[in-house]
């Protein structure tokens, strides 16, 4: 089994992959499939965020457990995420997904600069689990010396 020295870092760096792989690279990918109307992309991307969401909450957890059980305050970067993953779920996603249930009905939401900023965000969030995972990674005593 993983010491919790070994498995805080390996979650991290796996949060930032999905963040990367589901959210960065593929959520605008999909746009490039020509055959799709409009209204199937949003329900892919319901589905997809759905999942991915899932996938986030899970990792996150395990890590804040991870964290718990070695009695080991998370960084300032890995808080940040976590605040962040909380927001995108908690508020933002359910907001994006009103817009895209409207759209789906054939309505025209309102001017909303929601998307982009939840895609700021999702960049964001990846350089701060990028930046945990390597604090993660660095001997304890380096750890101790950093900001």
């Amino acid at each position: 089994m993983l010491r919790s020295s070994t498995l805080a870092p390996t979650l991290t760096l796996l949060w930032a992959g999905v963040s990367l792989g589901g959210n960065i690279i593929a959520a605008p990918a999909k746009f490039q499939v020509q055959s799709l109307t409009t209204v199937e992309l949003l329900q892919v991307g319901r589905a997809q965020f759905a999942w991915l969401g899932i996938a986030e909450i899970a990792i996150a957890a395990g890590l804040v457990l991870t964290l718990i059980f070695a009695r080991q305050r998370p960084c300032w970067t890995l808080f940040v995420a976590l605040v962040l993953l909380a927001v995108q779920q908690g508020i933002w996603q359910p907001a994006l997904q009103a817009r895209s249930d409207l759209m789906v009905s054939g309505g025209t939401p309102d001017e909303s600069h929601l998307h982009l900023i939840f895609v700021v965000a999702e960049i964001a969030k990846f350089f701060l689990l990028l930046a945990a995972g390597s604090r993660l990674l660095a001997p304890r005593d380096e750890r101790a010396q950093a900001i």
